[in-house]
């Protein structure tokens, strides 16, 4: 060669080897330069590879159909194959070298046909002049069969959330370590399995959703509390705030279901005579637990969950202030407690 340097693409060595991209390259300037590529013309040229190499590398590059051999003056010769198969439309189509060559990486030839459109289409917008068509659609279907496999694996990971499903430990301890009571993870897990249930999604990362599920309405509920942190008992006109309806909007109850029941929360609440610090945090417990208890028809699936969350519903979670010693009050408080159970057939 004139030149003292051999250049060539590094897909072009990854496709098909080293050895193999050298002797191509070879072969490609000897023919630029009009001179012929005879066995003993590559081994004087490439004397660094052993000739004994050089004739296994011709060979295979044959077999795959990026050169020809063919006889002139009683003299072998290389040359590469300049032109490829064309269709009856006119169109590029790989020879049977160049697909025997793909199944060689495990690809199935039925793929590779479903890649020609595509290629010759890519091909025509870049307008390419190479002549070796062959050696770039191969690294194309290897790129495109790469790129398969890696989605056909990540749909095999997804899958619906189960029924039974729960947070893995480091989901689990991510959330609590920010802060997040274990108790409230616990509390949100039903309608969270319910909403994905419902929607039919899969999904392989159900831990993070739930992180993030679990992140946005704990903050929501933060915002609910009042500024005042101090316990105080209910009053006749205790009303709820209005962050309080934006939370209640998120989970599809309706304004008026709320305002329905909450005089009875505040005449259960008042006579009980408990302090709280965030009666807007109680109250949205009460609202999704009637609401839910009032469709459980609608979801039967889920009857088993809400029952197990009757009491904690109605569970007092915080340390009295002041608790009333009257006997009569005590009874009083009682009935009207058993009264309200027997309504809601808690």
């Amino acid at each position: 060669m004139t030149d003292s340097k051999i250049s060539f693409s590094r897909e072009i060595a990854e496709s098909i080897g080293l050895g193999e991209a050298i002797i191509l390259e070879q072969i490609n300037q000897s023919s630029l330069q009009n001179k012929t590529s005879s066995l003993d013309n590559i081994c004087s040229n490439l004397s660094f590879i052993n000739p004994n190499e050089i004739e296994e590398l011709l060979t295979k590059l044959i077999k795959i159909g990026l050169i020809v051999e063919q006889k002139i003056n009683k003299e072998i010769v290389f040359s590469l194959k300049r032109k490829e198969e064309l269709s009856r439309s006119g169109k590029w189509l790989p020879n049977q070298e160049i697909l025997d060559q793909i199944n060689e990486y495990g690809i199935p030839e039925d793929f590779a046909h479903s890649q020609i459109e595509d290629f010759n289409k890519l091909s025509n917008e870049r307008d390419s002049q190479e002549s070796n068509w062959g050696i770039k659609f191969l690294r194309f279907v290897i790129k495109k069969w790469r790129f398969k496999e890696a989605e056909d694996n990540k749909k095999k990971k997804r899958k619906q959330i189960d029924k039974d499903w729960v947070p893995d430990l480091d989901a689990k301890e991510i959330l609590i370590n920010s802060g997040i009571d274990e108790e409230f993870l616990l509390k949100e897990l039903p309608e969270f399995i319910m909403y994905w249930r419902e929607r039919k999604e899969e999904s392989d990362i159900w831990n993070s959703k739930f992180i993030a599920h679990i992140r946005r309405r704990w903050g929501r509920l933060s915002q609910i509390k009042e500024i005042d942190d101090l316990p105080s008992k209910m009053t006749s006109n205790w009303n709820p705030n209005e962050d309080f309806f934006d939370i209640l909007a998120l989970t599809d109850i309706p304004r008026e279901f709320a305002e329905k029941i909450k005089p009875e929360f505040i005449m259960y609440w008042k006579e009980n005579g408990q302090s709280l610090t965030s009666w807007n945090s109680k109250f949205l417990q009460h609202v999704k637990y009637n609401w839910e208890r009032n469709n459980n028809d609608e979801n039967k699936e889920h009857k088993k969950q809400l029952e197990n969350r009757i009491e904690s519903s109605w569970k007092i979670e915080e340390k009295p202030i002041m608790k009333s010693s009257s006997p009569q009050s005590s009874e009083k408080t009682r009935e009207n407690f058993k009264k309200l159970k027997e309504k809601y057939q808690i």
